[in-house]
Order: structure tokens, then C-alpha cells, then sequence
């Protein structure tokens, strides 16, 4: 072969690698770029998947570290499918007016599933602490207490749940009674359904923090 061919072929060679080295780096290139993208998705993922998670235990209704003997069944809001809120707040609502709310429910089990009635924890936020003064006074007036749930039993008392008094009712289930608890705190209001024990229900209410 003479100069003129060797010279010829090496620089077809040294076009060939370059063009397999630039096709290579293209190619890497895409890769980085997707992987990036596909890094960037599972990070964004993830932050959406926090923010969801965090936003399941609302400020009061306990989901985990619960007082002994008791263990979740459920949190509803007004996004829980087949729930209206308005329902479970019905009993807040009277003569004095609350205006617009956000209510949060917690469900939990303290005794036999399905002969047991649910210790529930309610919270809900007002307009304002007015609002949420109305929201107890309507809850304290309704007709169901009027009378002690048993007689020689007051029907309503008080407690201390995390430092603060708040109103003990004595509500009737049967032949037992249940303890409950409710206060507001600024213009958000606790309502605590406990049991007919006492002291497990006060630890119940004292799980909200508030």
C-alpha cells in the first residue's frame, strides 16, 4: 500500500472513531438527561407522597402513640369518599351560629369490634374563637342533657386535659356511663368520646395535644 492509500485509510479511521465517539457521547448524554429526569420524578414523588402522608393526622386526632387499649380505625374529613361532615358535626350546630368549619374525625377501638361503641375524637376549626365558643355552648345545650344520665350523677363536671380545665359529660350508653370531654382552644374546638373508664378516656384527651 503506498503513503498516499495509508494516508487516506487512517483518515477515514480517525472520521469513523470520531463520528462513534460523538454518536457515543450523544448517547450518553441522553442517558444522563433521562436518568435525571427519571431522578428528578421519583424525588418529586416523594415530596408529593411526604406532603400526603403528613396531612392524614391533622393537628388533635391522634394517629399514633395512642393510650393503651386503644388503636385506630379511621380518620374522615370532608375528602373522605361517602362522608358528609356535616353529619358528624350535626350536634355542634344549634342556636348559636358557627359559621363555616373544618371538621376532622378520629375513629378508634377500645373494646370488641361491632358490639363496642367507637371512642371518637373530633376536631374542628373556626372562623374565629367566638365561632368556637357557639360550637361548644350548642354541643353543652343540647336536649339529650338536660338530665343527669343517671340519677345522683351530675351531668356535666370538670377535668384537666394537658394543663387546661375543660367541661367532663357524663353521657348514658346502656346501663354504663361514657366519659367525654370537650373545650376549644383559640377558634378550634376538641370534642373527646371516650369510655366508661375515666382515666382511659382522660388519656385519650390528653393525646390531642391541645
Amino acid at each position: 500500500m503506498n503513503h498516499k492509500s495509508k494516508s487516506m485509510q487512517l483518515q477515514f479511521q480517525q472520521s469513523l472513531y470520531q463520528a462513534v465517539a460523538g454518536h457515543l457521547a450523544l448517547m450518553n448524554l441522553k442517558y444522563a438527561v433521562c436518568m435525571l429526569l427519571i431522578a428528578g420524578s421519583v424525588l418529586t414523588a416523594g415530596c408529593i407522597g411526604s406532603e400526603n402522608s403528613g396531612g392524614e393526622e391533622a393537628a388533635g386526632v391522634p394517629t399514633e402513640n395512642l393510650p393503651e387499649g386503644f388503636s385506630l380505625i379511621a380518620v374522615v374529613d370532608d375528602s373522605t369518599p361517602g362522608i358528609n361532615m356535616e353529619d358528624e358535626i350535626a350536634d355542634f350546630r344549634g342556636d348559636e351560629d358557627i359559621g363555616e368549619v373544618e371538621a376532622v374525625v378520629g375513629k378508634y377501638q377500645w373494646g370488641e369490634m361491632g358490639k363496642d361503641y367507637d371512642a371518637r375524637i373530633t376536631v374542628i376549626d373556626c372562623e374565629s374563637e367566638l365561632k368556637a365558643e357557639a360550637a361548644v355552648a350548642n354541643y353543652i345545650a343540647q336536649p339529650d342533657f338536660e338530665n343527669p344520665p343517671f340519677k345522683g350523677v351530675d351531668r356535666f363536671s370538670t377535668a384537666v386535659v394537658n394543663g387546661r380545665q375543660v367541661t367532663e359529660i357524663r353521657d348514658k350508653v346502656e346501663k354504663e356511663l361514657k366519659y367525654i370531654y370537650l373545650w376549644n382552644d383559640g377558634n378550634r374546638v376538641v370534642l373527646v368520646e371516650g369510655n366508661g373508664d375515666r382515666a382511659d378516656s382522660l388519656e385519650l384527651a390528653s393525646a390531642t395535644g391541645l
